[in-house]
């Protein structure tokens, strides 16, 4: 269970880092990836996962691969080390592709709240879902998993004067 905390928390940064900066990753093709056996490695496993027909994109990240693509609304990143092997995987969607007994614990939980955006995190049997809920008031990041809720972050909005 600990490598899915540190799965989530490194996923996070990374995600930020790779989007804020473009250089430090590099979009690969399948023929970039032809000249590299564990981008090849890589690709094969994502094929046996989801397809050849995904129109994913590759990039080269410094710990390994980073394989993305959109499916019906939902975003996934599959993480691969550097020898490419599967790491873990993160799924983004919003609260209706969210499971109903996960949302129905964040709702009842937080009622006054409502759910802006879900990262889902799966590391071999594990799943861990980050969840982004907002009121006037507050915003919060929630961690579910194994049925427990836990705060990562809680911000108060500043009260605006007229």
């Amino acid at each position: 269970m600990i490598y899915l905390s540190v799965a989530i928390s490194t996923f996070l940064a990374a995600s930020t880092v790779t989007h804020a900066q473009g250089t430090s990753s590099r979009t690969l093709n399948v023929h970039t990836l032809g000249a590299d056996r564990t981008g090849v490695r890589a690709a094969r496993t994502f094929w046996k996962l989801y397809g050849e027909d995904k129109n994913e994109c590759w990039y080269k990240l410094s710990a390994g691969y980073l394989a993305e693509f959109e499916d019906e609304g939902i975003r996934h990143k599959l993480i691969f080390n550097k020898s490419g092997n599967w790491l873990y995987t993160m799924r983004e969607y919003t609260e209706k592709e969210l499971p109903r007994d996960i949302r129905h614990m964040v709702r009842s939980t937080y009622y006054d709240f409502s759910i802006g955006w879900v990262k889902e995190v799966i590391m071999n049997k594990d799943t861990a879902y980050v969840i982004h809920i907002d009121s006037p008031a507050e915003w919060k990041d929630l961690i579910v998993r194994d049925g427990e809720i836990e705060v990562q972050k809680s911000y108060e909005r500043q009260a605006t004067s007229h």
